[in-house]
Order: C-alpha cells, then sequence, then structure tokens
C-alpha cells in the first residue's frame, strides 16, 4: 500500500507553517553581500533559481572558497529560503555559497530534480568567476532529501554513464573537492517504511528507466569508479528519518576507500538537521565549524 499523495502533501503543508514560524523568529546574518532569484534556467520557473552570498568586505580580486547547498524537504517541499540563514552562516565563514532551489514532487519526480541540480552546477560552473568565487576549491552540501541530491550530484559529476542514464547532456565546469551530508536520505530502494513514500518521488514506471538502478546508493559510488569525493556525514540522537542511512552510506563509502568521516551526536535533543534548523545554538557552532573545517582540510 502506497500512502496516498494527499496524506503526504497536508503533512508538509503543515511542515511548511512550523518552518515559516521558526525562521520568522531567527536573526538572520547583516554582513553579508546576497544577489538573490539569479535564474540558472532561464525558463521563468519559479524553482529553477539560486542565491549567492558573501561576506561584505572580501576585497575586490578575492578569491574565496565556495560551498554549493541542496535544500532538504522529503522533495516535495522547500525551496532555497528554508536553507537560507544556514547558507548565510556558512557565507559568514568565508565562503562563497550558492543556495539552490529545483522543481519539486508531484510536478516532477527524483530523477528531473537531480537534472535541476546538475543544471544548477553548470550554471555556476560557468558562471563563477562573475563572483568572488575559487573554482579550484568547491564543495556541495544537502541536507535530508537534499543530502540524497548532493551525494548524488557528487557520483554525476564524475560518471559519463550515470549523466547518460539520467538524460543529462553536459558535465559541470566543476570538480567538487569534498561534499558535507547533513541527515542523508540517499537510498531511494522501495524497502521498509520507505516503500509507502518512494513511489511518489521515483514514479510508478521507475523500473523501466535507464537511471533506476542508480536509486541504489552503492551502485551510485560505484558509478564514481574510486574517485567519489572525500565526504562528512552528520547524524544525531534523535534523527529518526535518517540515522540509519546515515550510518549506512558511512560504511558504504569507507569500504569503497573513500576518505569518510560520521559525526553522530547522541544528544537526545538534537534532531534531523538540527544545524540547518537551528544555526545559532551551540550544538549547531559546532556542527558548522566541523564542516567548515573538514572542507578546508580537503581544499
Amino acid at each position: 500500500m502506497v500512502i496516498p499523495q494527499i496524506l503526504i502533501q497536508s503533512f508538509w503543508e503543515l511542515d511548511r507553517k512550523m518552518d515559516a514560524d521558526r525562521l520568522s523568529k531567527q536573526t538572520y546574518p547583516t554582513d553579508l553581500t546576497e544577489i538573490c532569484d539569479i535564474p540558472y534556467i532561464d525558463d521563468g520557473h519559479e524553482y529553477h533559481k539560486l542565491d549567492v552570498y558573501y561576506p561584505q568586505d572580501t576585497k575586490k580580486g578575492a578569491k574565496l572558497p565556495v560551498i554549493i547547498d541542496i535544500h532538504g524537504g522529503g522533495w516535495f517541499y522547500g525551496d532555497k529560503e528554508l536553507n537560507k540563514n544556514y547558507c548565510l552562516h556558512l557565507a559568514q565563514r568565508g565562503f562563497c555559497v550558492f543556495n539552490i532551489s529545483y522543481r519539486l514532487v508531484p510536478e516532477v519526480r527524483n530523477d528531473a530534480q537531480l537534472a535541476d541540480c546538475m543544471a544548477a552546477l553548470d550554471f555556476i560552473g560557468r558562471n563563477l568567476a562573475k563572483y568572488p568565487a575559487d573554482k579550484r576549491r568547491v564543495f556541495v552540501t544537502g541536507d535530508s532529501a537534499g543530502g540524497q541530491l548532493a551525494a548524488f550530484v557528487a557520483a554525476a559529476c564524475l560518471s559519463d554513464n550515470m549523466r547518460k542514464a539520467y538524460g543529462i547532456s553536459h558535465r559541470p565546469d566543476l570538480k567538487i573537492k569534498a561534499v558535507g551530508l547533513v541527515s542523508p536520505c540517499p537510498y531511494l530502494i522501495p524497502k521498509g517504511g520507505f516503500r509507502f513514500y518512494s513511489p511518489h518521488v521515483l514514479g510508478k514506471n521507475y523500473k523501466r528507466k535507464d537511471w533506476a538502478k542508480y536509486i541504489d546508493f552503492e551502485k551510485t559510488v560505484r558509478a564514481a569508479k574510486g574517485k567519489y569525493p572525500p565526504t562528512i556525514i552528520f547524524t544525531s540522537f534523535a534523527d529518526i528519518v535518517a540515522k540509519s542511512q546515515s550510518k549506512k552510506a558511512y560504511r558504504l563509502l569507507k569500504s569503497r576507500g573513500t576518505k569518510v568521516v560520521l559525526d553522530k551526536r547522541f544528544k537526545p535533543s538534537l534532531n534531523h538537521v538540527y544545524q540547518v534548523l537551528f544555526p545559532d545554538s551551540a550544538d549547531s557552532v559546532r556542527a558548522i565549524d566541523k564542516l567548515i573545517k573538514f572542507f578546508s582540510k580537503h581544499s
């Protein structure tokens, strides 16, 4: 039995209201340059846009390391505004941050969402020179469903076969140096409780698609042919949504020879994507600092 789509959308509508209330109470950094609503596909679609953030005191000609962030939301919900405060905190630490939106289920399925993210990377690669951005130091991060997309983007940038399977014609002119996955859900195989949800994300006839094999994250990592970027994965005690997937992804990457770190916090109050939800908290600052340290180590 598949969960009716109307129930899923009702859940995410409730989450939308809670997020709006949460974000309205947060303090956003103000010492940053923000360039917003840049179309990465010029088709007028509201979700084919991205923002760029970097410190206001960045000197002319400076080249900052780059972070590309992909928001979560169960593939059904969200846009770049959901992660804006989190991305601003990343930019405060001396990065040029690209915060992207992508189309959502049910308008599209997961394969088109991946294609959107790859189109955003392609646009960023072609336009980095317009910003204080260092093409030699590019990192990708994502949380929850965005963690799945970030994990797959990292492999697709390295695999001609994977891009072909997804119908992606261009390889972005970017080399991803490291990946940060926050409570990621990279295993899309309809098993366990996910079998009630995933048909909406994948589509009814996904098994007939060329990309179907890549919903097994192991096949995605193999597509990178031993070149999958160094990765840090975050989970937490109350991360009911993604704790098991985060640990499984860690074991897989480690077994494949990838440099990988698993940051698992046992504090009971820390739940799914806590550092994205509350980037000002002491626990979140610690996690963000660890992400930045990991990226800097692999720059």
